[in-house]
C-alpha cells in the first residue's frame, strides 16, 4: 500500500459520536459570530485561531523520511511548545545489537500490554536499530508495534504514553510510521484516551508523517498506539512520536492600537487566549 488519503480517512473512521463532537462546536460558532468590542484583539484573534486549528484540519500526512516536525501550523500566529513526551525516537534503552525487545516499564515513557488477555507473561516492546534493514530513522532506533515472546500466537501489544495536560487546551500529536514489509498487514490504530480512534494503513517505502490536532480533556492524556493487523510479530514501525501544546503568539499579532492590551505574555495558550469569551450572551 502507498499510503493514506486524510479526507477519506476521517470520513471512514468517524462514527456518528465523533461527527457530534466536531459538529457541535461548528454549530456553537455559527451562532456566536459578534465578539463584544470591547474584548481585546488579541483575545479574539486568538479564539478565532483556536478554532482553525482543531477544526479545520484534523489529520496531515507528508511521505518524507528526512522530516520529524510538521512544516506549518493553520496559522503563523501558533506556535508549538517542545515535546513533552518521554522517549519519543525511542532511543532508549541503547540496543547491543540490531534488535531486542524489553519488558514493559524498562523502556522511559511508554508501557505495553498484551492485546491477548490470556498471555500473563510481562508485555515485551521490541526496539530495532536502523541497520537491522537499512531503514532510516529519527535517531537510531524506532520501535515495532507487534513484539516476540509472546505466550500466545498473538503478539500484539497496546503500547501507550500518559502525559499531564491542561483541559481545553490544544495539543499537536506528530509521529512517523511506515510498514515493516509488503507481505504483513501493518494498520495502525492510534487511540487519544480511546475516545478518538484513527486508523492508518502505512506504506512500506518511505516514513509518513501523520498529525492529529486534539483538545485535551482531563489533567492527563493517554496517547495509545496498536496494531490492527495480524498478531504475527511482523506489525507496523513507529518514530519520533511528539505531542506539543499550541500557543498564540499574541503580540506579533496586529493590534488595533487605540486599546490596551489586557495582559498576558507573549505567547498565551488557547485556554487562555479564549478565556471563554468569544461567544456572549446579547443584551
Amino acid at each position: 500500500m502507498s499510503g493514506f488519503a486524510p479526507s477519506a480517512l476521517l470520513l471512514s473512521i468517524m462514527n456518528s459520536t465523533q461527527i457530534a463532537l466536531i459538529l457541535t462546536p461548528l454549530l456553537f460558532i455559527l451562532h456566536c459570530t459578534r465578539i463584544n468590542e470591547d474584548e481585546d484583539m488579541a483575545d479574539a484573534a486568538a479564539a478565532k485561531l483556536n478554532k482553525v486549528a482543531l477544526y479545520k484540519s484534523q489529520i496531515t500526512s507528508t511521505a518524507t523520511a528526512s522530516v520529524t516536525v510538521p512544516a506549518s501550523l493553520p496559522s503563523e500566529y501558533l506556535k508549538r511548545s517542545d515535546n513533552m513526551l518521554v522517549n519519543g525516537s525511542f532511543e532508549l534503552p541503547v540496543l547491543t545489537g540490531l534488535w531486542s525487545t524489553f519488558d514493559t516499564g524498562a523502556v522511559p515513557g511508554w508501557k505495553a500490554e498484551w492485546l491477548d488477555k490470556n498471555c500473563l507473561t510481562t508485555p515485551q516492546i521490541e526496539i530495532q536499530h536502523k541497520n537491522l534493514s537499512g531503514i532510516t530513522a529519527d535517531f537510531d532506533q524506532y520501535a515495532e508495534v507487534d513484539s516476540d515472546n509472546a505466550c500466545t500466537t498473538d503478539a500484539r501489544i497496546n503500547l501507550t504514553q500518559t502525559l499531564a495536560t491542561i483541559p481545553h487546551h490544544i495539543y499537536e500529536l506528530s509521529f512517523r510510521i511506515r510498514a515493516r514489509d509488503a507481505e504483513h498487514n501493518s494498520d495502525l490504530n492510534v487511540s487519544l484516551d480511546q475516545s478518538y480512534v484513527f486508523n492508518f494503513q502505512p506504506g512500506v517505502d518511505d516514513w509518513q508523517l501523520v498529525t492529529v490536532f486534539f483538545e485535551a480533556t482531563q489533567a492527563t492524556t493517554v496517547i495509545g498506539f496498536t496494531d490492527a493487523g495480524a498478531g504475527d510479530t511482523f506489525g507496523p514501525l513507529i518514530d519520533a512520536v511528539a505531542v506539543r501544546e499550541l500557543t498564540v503568539d499574541t503580540e506579533g499579532m496586529p493590534q488595533d492600537q487605540k486599546k490596551k492590551k489586557k495582559g498576558g505574555g507573549k505567547n498565551q495558550s488557547f485556554e487562555n487566549g479564549r478565556r471563554h469569551k468569544d461567544c456572549k450572551k446579547r443584551g
